[in-house]
């Protein structure tokens, strides 16, 4: 997360709640003098920002300049007297002075020290060219990203990796109106049927090597220093062995978003909607579409945990409804929702984690395929290196099938167990070596069922 605000203060320079961010996090991490510059650059740059005069009072406080302090708590009062920062100074005593001579700013900050705070050479003080600027190196946090080769899951966390790509390359590249996430490979998969956009979680015998890609771009049409919209594109494309084309996989999935930044409480907060509308083919021939929408809410609190939740509502329509349509009808509405947070550990190796938990309702018109379903899942990420990166995932999960009108129950308990080795070769570019297996535990056979997968990737942000 540092170096992620680093990159984002180097990249745009005059953004005053950048450093504020920045100091924030300074502050947490125990370096309260890089602090103070960067939150007295957040000033100097927007004098009018309460929020940053709010946390260099507390930070003055802490460093016993209370006379300081208070000037910047009555500029709190003078900007935004109803806001939550005022309500949070009258709860800790702090008086409102109304003082006649408050300073609009703060003292100047020399150049050569802010740099000095943040890490990044002194000779780029003067700011000419930030695209000139030396980049520091990936973040520990950016590193936790679990295997994101979404068409291999099954639970949660895929939407959760989404989200973070998206919130990444926008830290990363603020001012950016092109995001692209573009990851390809090629995997060994013993059990190629198991793909998302089928509710059969039967066996198989179909093992192949499998190429895949995974574009995810979407475009800011429209933005603001707080509201970003436009239209975005995902897709899954699969390649299997000869014998096996009949499962090549190709899921289009044109769509569009919304989103806006707000505080909430003490939290900075984003709010996303979005909608997708996909067409998904199995060796050219149409499978189905769906409508599918998500509203999702990201905070990111104080101690600069990060809290996901979300909720999406899709409707399926397959081609085949099979021979008994109320029992095999594979259409209807999915209704999922999750939340996931992100925690900060403080450990250089192992510096986040994250847990999540879902719940989603399935209301097919066929009864075999009705579901019920809870699933936890969670990752991490190790540090070997600079460049070297371990990050294991695991998800665990129950689907209750009430409604099957088989002689046995097919009610599955499922889990998996998924581990990514990644060399970033760039900023932009990494290789990994992946591996993982799943399993599908029924006590009816039909649908009693694994899967076991390795292979490598390559992954391309924008």
């Amino acid at each position: 997360m540092l170096s992620m605000l680093q990159q984002r203060v180097t990249k745009t320079p005059n953004h005053s709640d950048s450093w504020r961010s920045l100091g924030r996090l300074q502050n947490t991490l125990g370096d309260p003098d890089a602090a103070l510059v960067s939150i007295r650059r957040a000033i100097e740059l927007d004098p009018y920002n309460a929020a940053a005069h709010f946390d260099l009072g507390q930070s003055l406080v802490a460093a016993g300049h209370g006379d300081e302090a208070q000037t910047h708590f009555d500029r709190v009062y003078e900007i935004a007297p109803a806001s939550s920062y005022a309500d949070q100074l009258r709860q800790q005593g702090v008086e409102n002075r109304r003082s006649s001579h408050a300073v609009m700013g703060t003292p100047s900050v020399p150049p050569s020290k802010v740099q000095s705070a943040i890490g990044l050479p002194a000779r780029a003080a003067s700011f000419p060219d930030a695209s000139a600027l030396p980049l520091p190196a990936a973040s520990a946090e950016q590193s936790v990203q679990p295997a994101s080769y979404s068409i291999q899951s099954f639970d949660g966390s895929d939407n959760l990796e989404q989200r973070f790509d998206e919130l990444e390359s926008e830290v990363k590249e603020p001012l950016n109106r092109l995001r692209v996430f573009f990851e390809t490979g090629v995997l060994y998969n013993s059990n190629i049927t198991l793909t998302p956009i089928s509710r059969e979680l039967a066996q198989s015998d179909g093992a192949s090597f499998q190429a895949f890609a995974n574009p995810d771009l979407d475009w800011k049409w429209i933005r603001t220093e707080t509201t970003r919209m436009g239209p975005m594109f995902r897709g899954y494309f699969t390649a299997n062995e000869q014998q096996f084309e009949q499962f090549n996989l190709a899921s289009f999935q044109p769509g569009a978003f919304f989103e806006r930044d707000f505080q909430l409480g003490q939290n900075e907060a984003i709010g996303r909607l979005e909608y997708i509308f996909a067409n998904d083919f199995f060796d050219g021939d149409q499978v189905g579409d769906r409508h599918s929408a998500t509203a999702s809410l990201t905070l990111i609190r104080p101690d600069l945990d990060a809290i996901y939740g979300y909720l999406t509502v899709a409707q399926s329509d397959f081609r085949d409804d099979g021979i008994n349509p109320a029992a095999t009808s594979l259409d209807g509405t999915t209704v999922t929702a999750g939340i996931s947070r992100f925690f900060q550990t403080g450990w250089d190796r192992l510096p986040t984690y994250s847990l999540g938990i879902d719940l989603e309702s399935a209301d097919t018109e066929g009864a075999d395929y009705r579901y019920h379903s809870v699933n936890l899942h969670g990752s991490t990420g190790w540090s070997i290196s600079d460049r070297w990166k371990f990050i294991p995932t695991w998800g665990i999960g129950y689907r209750d099938y009430a409604d099957f009108t088989g002689p046995v129950a097919r009610d599955e308990f499922f889990w998996r167990l998924h581990g990514r080795l990644q060399y970033a070769v760039t900023d932009s570019l990494t290789l990994s070596m992946v591996a993982g297996h799943d399993r599908f535990a029924s006590d009816n056979q039909d649908y009693d069922t694994e899967r076991t997968e390795g292979g490598v990737v390559l992954t391309f942000t924008r």
